[in-house]
């Protein structure tokens, strides 16, 4: 339920009276006092539902657009003429209850995009929350950075600029999102510098911390993730429900990833700067088309008739933009997918190979472990295993190596540890 009140120019209070009685519209009219071109001030109920259709009927019966109207949520409303009106536009077919407002829209929008400098030094202190997580490889620290990242304002507000043709609120979503990015980047860097500097030990392993290997290897769920994201953002808008929930799951898909990219830079760890930075790129990419699509699919365009073929031309040239770079993403998800199944394949054949040169000894493989380096089409470098029998037997790693480089075809470093284990 909304209540609008709205200051009416003198002349046009009869005519707007007449479209609220037509309708079947409750209202209460008082004079307006402040000396200027206005004769009235309107106050009036109306479902969710019914607000930009009445809104844009006062509008072109007369209610200026320049003119202050207010929009609020109404806790009750007790009348019999406004459940009647209730019932008439939940019965209609032409109307989505699930929808809010155009005019809503944007301000939901602008009260989740804050102010430049909180939304910056919110960012700062969130990226370095998420880089000390990382870093500790604490995942609790890492989800709470992402409560205070407020990364889904400008996300939302590029989307809905583009809905509605308004240049300034979307280039103003972009900027945000460029800027947001970058700090987050580069906050990142100066804090791991700091850490690996005078924090952390030095023989610090970054590839065996988990929040780190998370970042790495982005596929086809991870784009899944960044597109559910998107659209959970642009339905909690246009529901009017509250949207931190979904702020927190936008955030899941740009902090970390900006974080392991600001510390792969740090410590010029080129695997993990380009891997996070390709994950990083895929979800931004698809958080605003999906925001895009969703609001576009709920029917959302400029109140103006003249700005609705040039909000149809920029939404559609928009969204083939980030259709086009979402495939040549998926494209390369594909390849990385690929090249993924391809390793698992091959971790499979070398194990086998083991069992097989291992039964023949009576040992147990205890545990198998194999390194990938490169950037595409990584190769298997290092094989990892842990024994146990009662006796080692010579020249098994020997026989080892030369199995398994047979198989690929190229050298590798083996890494064998044995554990003599007896029965009693």
């Amino acid at each position: 339920m909304r209540l609008i009140q709205a200051i009416i120019p003198e002349g046009k209070t009869e005519t707007i009276v007449d479209i609220l009685k037509e309708k079947g519209i409750d209202y209460v009219i008082s004079p307006e006092t402040s000396q200027r071109k206005y004769s009235d001030v309107l106050f009036f109920p109306i479902p969710k539902e019914g607000v930009e259709e009445v809104l844009d009927e006062l509008r072109k019966a007369g209610l200026e657009e320049d003119g202050f109207t207010i929009v609020t949520k109404a806790e009750a409303i007790v009348a019999k003429e406004f459940e009647e009106l209730k019932e008439r536009y939940a019965e209609s077919e032409e109307t989505d209850e699930s929808k809010v407002a155009r005019q809503e829209l944007r301000a939901g929008v602008e009260k989740l995009s804050p102010s430049s400098p909180t939304y910056y030094l919110l960012l700062i202190a969130a990226s370095i929350i998420a880089s000390a997580g990382i870093l500790m490889d604490n995942a609790a620290v890492v989800v709470g950075s992402m409560v205070i990242a407020p990364l889904i304002g400008p996300a939302m507000t590029s989307c809905v600029g583009t809905i509605i043709n308004d240049r300034s609120l979307f280039y103003r979503g972009i900027k945000k999102q460029a800027y947001g990015v970058l700090l987050t980047v580069a906050s990142s860097i100066a804090f791991s510098k700091f850490a690996m500097a005078l924090l952390l030990p030095a023989d610090l392993n970054l590839l065996s911390l988990t929040q780190i290997t998370n970042q790495l290897n982005p596929g086809f769920l991870s784009l899944v993730v960044a597109l559910g994201s998107g659209l959970a953002g642009a339905f909690s808008l246009t529901a009017g429900i509250n949207s931190a929930l979904v702020g927190v799951m936008i955030s899941v898909a740009l902090l970390p990833p900006a974080a392991a990219a600001g510390i792969g830079v740090a410590t010029l760890n080129l695997k993990i700067a380009y891997g996070a930075t390709i994950l990083l790129f895929i979800n931004v990419i698809s958080i605003n088309l999906a925001g895009t699509f969703t609001l576009w699919f709920q029917g959302y365009k400029p109140g103006k008739w003249y700005e609705q073929e040039g909000a149809k031309r920029a939404t559609k040239s928009r969204l083939a933009v980030l259709i086009t770079l979402l495939l040549i993403i998926a494209t390369f998800l594909g390849f990385l997918t690929w090249d993924t199944r391809i390793g698992a394949k091959r971790s499979e054949e070398l194990q086998a190979i083991t069992q097989k040169v291992i039964k023949e000894r009576e040992l147990k493989l205890r545990s198998f472990e194999v390194e990938r380096d490169g950037l595409f089409l990584r190769k298997i470098t290092t094989v990892s295993l842990e024994l146990g029998g009662k006796t080692y037997p010579s020249g098994l790693a020997e026989e080892l190596d030369k199995q398994v480089e047979q198989k690929l075809k190229h050298p590798i470093e083996l890494n064998l540890s044995f554990l003599q284990t007896s029965t009693s």
